[in-house]
């Protein structure tokens, strides 16, 4: 298999990096080094995936102060690659950026697992996973891949059919909509908004509005400590269980209730007292 090439940009101040490649892998790593590394290779030995990795096209501009370096693997249709059946071509690419810098993914299989904290990341895939530390914002749009993150300080934005979303903890809005993946937020400082039709749902530790709209998947929601709660819970065959005491007022003056809006067909609704929040 023939040696990964490898780019490196002096990269001060502001970072951006968008990566468009077929399938494989793409991990990257934000270190406290204020420049960018880049190594691509072929994840497989075949043909297709050399001539891939041979006509990767890595550059750097700056634009606005802001540093932006673009990793784009030819498209199938042009160059080596030819037009053709059979399986297509799979890259590895490696990233070592700033910590903070903002990130794209564009791919149709390809997964992706970051190490560090990075700035804004957005990536649509059609069944890749990702695996993510922590992040500014995140952004994630998939058909089948599942998404595993730490924590998002500011916004979560997910789009998935079947990929499963797990995020232990998300400092600003949370918007999710699945087919039948399965739903696990963690901490949630901001509202809440879950769609899914068959996927279960489970937040664990609530501060502001939720909304979570389902068919037949079963539904828990935890709220912090304190937390003085309206709740709107309807299901029409499935179970409905609450650990809270009912027609509690708030405590202090001027403190409002928080609204729990769950609607669900047939699966099983729960609402519990969490765990204090940590942030």
């Amino acid at each position: 298999m023939a040696e990964p090439s490898v780019h490196a940009f002096d990269a001060p101040g502001r970072v951006g990096v968008r990566v468009e490649i077929p399938a494989g892998s793409l991990s990257v790593e934000a270190w406290a080094e204020p420049r960018v590394e880049v190594e691509v290779a072929a994840a497989r030995g075949d043909e297709r995936s050399v001539a891939a990795a041979e006509e990767t096209r890595v550059s750097a501009a700056e634009r606005g102060g802001r540093h932006e370096i673009a990793v784009r693997a030819p498209k199938r249709e042009g160059g080596r690659l030819g037009i053709s059946w059979g399986r297509g071509p799979e890259l590895a690419v490696t990233v070592r950026c700033p910590e903070g810098a903002d990130l794209v993914l564009a791919t149709h299989s390809a997964d992706l697992e970051t190490r560090g904290r990075l700035g804004a990341v957005s990536a649509r895939t059609a069944s890749g996973d990702a695996t993510l530390e922590d992040s500014v914002a995140l952004s994630y749009t998939t058909a089948s891949g599942d998404l595993t993150a730490g924590a998002v300080e500011a916004a979560l934005a997910v789009k998935s059919a079947s990929g499963d979303v797990d995020v232990r903890s998300v400092g600003a809005s949370a918007a999710i909509n699945t087919v039948s993946g399965d739903v696990r937020l963690g901490e949630t400082a901001g509202p809440v908004a879950v769609k899914t039709i068959s996927g279960d749902v489970e937040l664990g530790a609530v501060e502001r509005e939720v909304v979570v709209s389902s068919v037949s998947g079963d539904v828990q929601v935890s709220a912090v400590p304190g937390l003085v709660l309206w709740i709107d819970a309807q299901s029409v065959s499935g179970t409905m269980s609450s650990e809270l005491d009912l027609g509690n007022e708030p405590s202090e003056p001027g403190q409002d209730a928080v609204e729990l809006r769950i609607r669900t067909v047939s699966g099983d609704v729960r609402v519990a007292r969490g765990a204090t929040a940590t942030h």
